[in-house]
């Protein structure tokens, strides 16, 4: 099966829509605690498939090694997920989620140790997964809070959007200080994720820190105060929104103006 599985991926099959489906025979076929023997060399093909930056393939070989090595199989999902941006339909996380969610205690060590890493890159992950594993930030809050001050912005930029969901709710006071501070953020990477998890607060202070962030730099930064200001009352929102809707960025003009068309919330400022 192994040896199929290996000519299918290496064969140059379209990788449209659907295409999963044509390898789902074989996958299935692995996933089966007696595959658990062939791990070294699901591993090693999943690693050579994250080096050729083939998600398709290395999706296909994470999800037999899930399924055939369950538990044991997390240190190298976990290590693929490192390059992985979730931006392809791939179904690395959702195997990574089944695992963490059979395995917490083990998925809770690794992660850990994730967020501890040298590597920026696995520390995003570790970052990623404490915030689907601990709901509400309820036990691990903290620690990704420290991570805002992070000497990577990558990393930074991920706590924000981090606070910004319900793991904020561990600690609000300080997740909504650490967003204010990271909206000032050196990096516009940062600064773009702490401006869009403001964008369900709607208190005075909030609204004037976004209306400052309507003159970044960034024509991120711009696109997503834009978008947060949406529905907020006040001639300063208006006079902010009516300054991107004439940006030059199209983007930006495009957010604003949909910002500006949206009705304006009843509540105070």
């Amino acid at each position: 099966m192994l040896d199929e599985l290996d000519a299918g991926l290496a064969g140059g099959i379209e990788r449209g829509p659907g295409a999963h489906r044509r390898f789902e025979r074989l996958v299935e076929r692995l996933r089966t605690p007696a595959a658990a023997f062939l791990r070294p060399e699901l591993e090693r093909r999943l690693a050579d498939h994250v080096e050729a930056n083939d998600s398709f393939a290395r999706d296909r070989i994470a999800h037999a090694l899930a399924g055939a090595c369950g538990e044991a199989a997390l240190p190298a999902l976990l290590r693929a997920s490192v390059s992985d941006r979730d931006d392809d339909g791939d179904t690395l996380r959702l195997d990574l989620l089944a695992l963490f969610s059979a395995w917490p205690g083990t998925a809770h060590d690794l992660l850990l140790d994730c967020v501890a890493s040298p590597d920026p890159g696995t520390r995003r992950v570790g970052i990623w997964g404490l915030s689907v594993t601990d709901f509400g930030g309820a036990e691990y809050f903290d620690l990704v809070a420290d991570a805002a001050s992070d000497p990577d912005p990558e990393v930074r930029a991920d706590v924000m959007s981090t606070l910004g969901s319900i793991f904020g709710v561990g600690d609000p006071p300080r997740a909504r200080a650490l967003l204010m501070a990271g909206a000032g953020d050196p990096a516009p990477q940062v600064r773009c994720s702490a401006v869009q998890a403001l964008g369900s607060a709607h208190d005075r202070a909030v609204t004037d820190l976004l209306v400052a962030r309507a003159e970044d730099t960034d024509r991120w930064v711009r696109f997503w105060a834009a978008w947060s200001l949406a529905r907020r009352p006040g001639p300063a929102v208006r006079t902010a929104l009516e300054r991107l809707a004439a940006d030059e960025d199209g983007d930006v003009r495009e957010a604003a103006r949909t910002a500006l068309a949206f009705p304006t919330s009843t509540q105070a400022p």
